[in-house]
């Protein structure tokens, strides 16, 4: 945490809502989540300084991560049942990242449990 960022946040949620935003982060922050990569190159390499999108390029990415683990674990016990039935969470987890990426586009914000909270404890 910069900072700058440190001065205004003082463990008060979402102030990275208060930095202004450039004109394509609202875009990136929306692809990031069901496109791993468009968040990874974004932290990276695009606006390593922006709070907002540094924010949502660390949450999509935490989000990718649980979805692969999950696909994974599917996967591997698909021989027996439970690995059928946890198929539809690893389904239901990627739709839920399209809806959150719809919803940063149309202008709202989206925290996800717990992961929110420690982003923006942590990285931000």
């Amino acid at each position: 945490m910069s900072e700058e960022y440190k001065k205004v946040y003082k463990g008060k949620a979402g102030c990275y809502l208060k930095y202004p935003q450039g004109d394509n982060d609202k875009l990136l922050a929306a692809l990031g989540y069901p496109i791993w990569i468009v968040a990874l190159v974004a932290l990276f390499a695009i606006k390593p300084l922006s709070p907002y999108l540094r924010f949502h390029a660390i949450q999509a990415l935490g989000l990718n991560i649980i979805y692969v683990v999950l696909w994974i674990v599917s996967m591997v016990l698909a021989s027996f049942i439970i690995g059928f039935c946890l198929m539809p969470f690893a389904l239901g987890l990627w739709i839920y990242a399209i809806i959150i990426a719809v919803m940063l586009f149309t202008g709202k914000d989206h925290r996800i449990w717990k992961l929110g909270d420690y982003v923006e404890e942590n990285y931000v």
